[in-house]
């Protein structure tokens, strides 16, 4: 299982665009806990859901997305617009197996 939260405008988005990765506006930042027994990968794809709107997010670093142990989290970033991110009502993350873990934003 799952737990996913977002933090938009994150801290960490000077370190990815100057420090590290050379990545430049990653200023949405998106956890992923593995809140299970056995290790997950969760994939580097996300969908922001607005009812009738939704947008999938596979534009998202790292790629290829990560193996997350029992109790430990993981975090992805991408670029999101400040205007549209408040159109968005939840997220959803997804799993290797198929599975598909929302959340409220």
């Amino acid at each position: 299982m799952l737990e996913v939260k977002a933090i938009m405008n994150s801290s960490v988005e000077d370190v990815i665009g100057f420090k590290c990765c050379n990545l430049p506006d990653q200023n949405l930042e998106i956890q992923v806990k593995n809140a299970g027994e056995k290790p997950v990968k969760a994939l580097s794809r996300f969908v922001l859901d607005a009812g009738e709107k939704q947008v999938e997010l596979t534009t998202v670093y790292p790629p290829g997305g990560q193996v997350i142990q029992p109790g430990e989290a993981a975090a992805f970033y991408c670029n999101m617009d400040d205007e549209e991110w408040k159109l968005y009502s939840s997220i959803t993350a997804f799993d290797d197996q198929g599975g598909s873990f929302s959340a409220a934003l």
